[in-house]
């Protein structure tokens, strides 16, 4: 499958206004990427407009293409990673599917560990609509167990911890369990 003809399947799924399976696609994508080294500009900004469609996110399996992304983040240009950061939060509460805010989540935890990013998180806590915001906390829990440096580790836990208290329904709720997770974490590694 070329990269072009891609985008336009995937834009295909979009328009037909079908509730498609998409893994078979997405299964054939991923054998047709395996060999590139990196993905061409045009591809990349393909699937950043389809990350900002909300017609697109409507799809039951629109979060599939973020789970793509993520499995092969290593071919996505390294100029391009950057821009991404903006529209998966953008669009972070807006998948008809509850995957969609988990694997953003996981993404922008696993693959942005920085001070911007827990602004993002941040930002994400007060305004994401439920129970998508359900998901922030896992995030910062990725973050917390990715991210290389001990301050912004610990950043990550103050927000944690400052969800837990003043969060309520399931944002605390999970809020607490990943700090617990965390704690279990930390506790078995010394």
């Amino acid at each position: 499958m070329r990269f072009e003809e891609a985008i336009e399947k995937l834009n295909a799924y979009k328009t037909s206004g079908i509730d498609a399976d998409m893994t078979a696609f997405f299964t054939e994508l991923e054998f047709a990427t395996l060999d590139v080294e990196q993905w061409p500009d045009s591809f990349v900004t393909g699937l950043s407009e389809l990350l900002g469609d909300n017609d697109f996110h409507r799809s039951p399996d629109s979060w599939k293409l973020l789970h793509f992304l993520n499995n092969n983040w290593e071919q996505l240009p390294g100029k391009q990673r950057g821009a991404l950061r903006e529209i998966l939060a953008t669009s972070f509460d807006s998948y008809s599917d509850s995957m969609g805010a988990f694997v953003t989540a996981e993404i922008l935890g696993e693959h942005y560990c920085d001070k911007a990013t827990l602004d993002v998180f941040a930002r994400l806590a007060k305004e994401a609509a439920a129970p998508a915001n359900a998901f922030v906390p896992h995030g910062l829990e990725v973050f917390a167990n990715t991210t290389p440096q001990t301050t912004l580790r610990e950043l990550a836990i103050t927000q944690l911890r400052l969800l837990s208290r003043s969060a309520s329904g399931s944002l605390g709720r999970e809020a607490t369990d990943a700090l617990r997770r965390l704690q279990r974490t930390t506790t078995s590694q010394h």
